[in-house]
């Protein structure tokens, strides 16, 4: 038995070893083979558990991410672990957040901060507080986008009031690490209320937060938060119109970023930087920072932060009244956008191209329809294809758009000239010098909003779903003596451990989870979204672990076999 138990240890620390190198497939494959081999070390089988939920959230396989993690609830469960069951539901909570799924998300959490209090451990009860806040945050976010896209008033509600919690959940974290001088949850808290700020639109508050979380930041030394806090002030000073501070900060933080060379954040602060330098009409050098921003999404293969490039270099030297330069980068933009599918910066193109030739027709354009364009600004060279400098290439819409070549459709193109200027005429353009340039960084909450690899789930039902239909199967799979192990690398010892722990049996412990999972999801409606569930949570928990504690002896729990090592039990 210890030799399996040893070995089952060793595989265990090789597939951790793995994780650490970021070979997450590999390192599951080891975890699973240390599942095979078996141990019963409740410890190293929570440990195994976590790992591997951590390592398929890493893959963004959030289903076994689930899985994983439940299991290692039920263990923390059934030795009677509050500590490491509130870890486990943090955890749970998490990968819901990630799906989408927000009230699961808070379902588990909640039950993280009241196993914080029943506890009584002040440090776990913020971090479960924290994590509700973010949590909030989150589907405030999601709402604040859906309101906006479906002009509902109602959904706006929901999200101030899930930001109002966000805010009452940070300060009540923040409240502990003041009385602690917890600098690092200080400096956290610090910045997520400003975010929050920020998003209610509240700027004065937002630049508050933000300012003392840029002050812990530069005693401490910590630049990449350095960075973080620059650019939020220039967000926050950027949308209060004081564009000159929100330059300063801007070029603070693209500065930090160039010094970290980190090139997603130097060319994150390039193009926020160029695109503040735009507005304050300071072209020439908004026109440098645009085009660190273009070299370095070229070196990235970055498509959609070319296409981006492009057209603000358009603007830029559109404002010069260099239209031929204008026009190249103007192609340029129009050839991404119909690769990436971009329908709406392609609108914002045919309006471009209607103001330069309205500004200058003669100097652009010839008789058969050709544009003349200047590539000389281009570090790398033209870049432009002889088709995609006739009027026909910006009548296009998709990739999948026929069109004659040039010389065969020369005189249609000369017929078509004046109806396809007037169709360009017919697009509505309400866009103002000052608002051309893509500023998506300084826009409202709604538009930060993370993109995720799965649809939101704010019906809250699949995450549930989950759960119960893996203690079904666990349950469909045990044979009738129960020989069969309960949790996947749970051996025959262990077994009998944990029949010695719990006077109820097994199959009871299941059904318990399951009537409890399946009244979570019954109880949940969409319309309930911005309610704490607090039936589930007083009620519906309390029960099942009580009902759990009831057949444990105490005088049961020092036998449990100690771990080879300590490390075995952090998560």
């Amino acid at each position: 038995m210890m030799r399996h138990r040893s070995t089952c240890w060793n595989v265990t620390e090789e597939g951790e070893r793995l994780f650490r190198m970021h070979k997450y497939e590999k390192g599951i494959d080891l975890l699973k083979k240390a599942l095979e081999v078996g141990t019963d070390d409740f410890s190293l089988l929570s440990a195994i558990y976590c790992q591997l939920g951590n390592a398929h959230i890493m893959l963004k396989d959030y289903e076994n991410a689930l899985k994983y993690h439940t299991y290692d609830m039920l263990v923390e469960k059934l030795v009677g672990n509050k500590g490491g069951e509130a870890k486990s539901c943090a955890n749970l909570g998490n990968v819901f957040k990630m799906k989408g799924a927000y009230n699961d998300a808070l379902t588990f959490t909640f039950k993280q901060l009241e196993l914080s209090e029943q506890l009584g451990n002040m440090q776990m009860k913020g971090r479960a507080c924290y994590n509700v806040a973010t949590i909030f945050v989150e589907r405030g976010r999601y709402l604040m986008l859906e309101s906006t896209e479906q002009q509902d008033p109602e959904k706006e509600i929901e999200a101030r009031s899930d930001f109002e919690n966000a805010i009452k959940y940070y300060n009540i974290n923040l409240e502990y690490a003041l009385s602690v001088n917890d600098c690092y949850t200080m400096g956290r808290c610090y910045g997520s209320l400003g975010n929050v700020y920020y998003c209610l639109a509240d700027y004065d508050e937002a630049i508050k937060y933000h300012t003392l979380r840029l002050d812990l930041a530069r005693q401490f030394g910590v630049r990449d938060c350095t960075r973080r806090a620059h650019a939020n002030l220039a967000n926050c000073y950027a949308l209060k119109s004081n564009m000159q501070a929100a330059i300063q900060h801007y070029k603070s933080a693209y500065r930090v970023a160039y010094e970290l060379g980190n090139d997603a954040e130097e060319a994150q602060m390039a193009y926020s930087l160029a695109n503040s330098l735009y507005i304050d009409k300071e072209i020439p050098e908004a026109i440098s920072y645009f085009f660190r921003h273009l070299d370095i999404a070229r070196k990235l293969n970055d498509k959609p932060g070319q296409m981006r490039s492009y057209f603000s270099l358009a603007l830029c030297f559109q404002s010069l009244k260099d239209l031929r330069k204008s026009l190249y980068f103007l192609i340029l933009s129009k050839r991404f956008a119909l690769q990436l599918g971009d329908t709406s910066i392609i609108s914002d193109i045919d309006n471009l191209l209607k103001e330069i030739l309205e500004a200058g027709k003669s100097s652009v354009l010839l008789e058969d329809c050709e544009l003349l364009v200047d590539p000389s600004a281009d570090p790398l060279g033209p870049q432009v294809e002889h088709s995609e400098t006739f009027l026909a290439f910006f009548k296009k819409r998709s990739l999948n758009d026929k069109s004659r070549a040039p010389k065969e459709a020369l005189q249609e193109e000369r017929h078509e000239k004046e109806e396809f200027l007037d169709m360009l005429q017919r697009v509505q353009s309400k866009r103002m010098n000052d608002q051309r340039a893509d500023i998506s960084v300084l826009g409202t909450c709604s538009g930060k909003i993370r993109q995720r690899d799965t649809e939101p789930d704010n019906s809250s039902t699949d995450g549930s779903e989950v759960l119960i239909d893996l203690l079904l199967n666990a349950q469909a799979r045990r044979m009738d003596d129960q020989r069969a192990p309960f949790l996947p690398g749970l051996n025959e010892n262990g077994q009998l451990i944990l029949r010695r722990m719990n006077s109820n049996p097994v199959e009871e412990l299941d059904s318990n989870l399951i009537d409890w999972l399946m009244r979570v999801q019954s109880q949940r409606l969409d319309e309930q979204r911005s309610e704490l569930p607090e039936k589930v949570r007083e009620e519906d928990v309390t029960d099942i672990v009580l009902r759990m504690q009831a057949g444990r002896l105490e005088d049961q729990r020092a036998h449990l076999p100690a771990s080879p090592s300590s490390s075995s039990s952090n998560h």
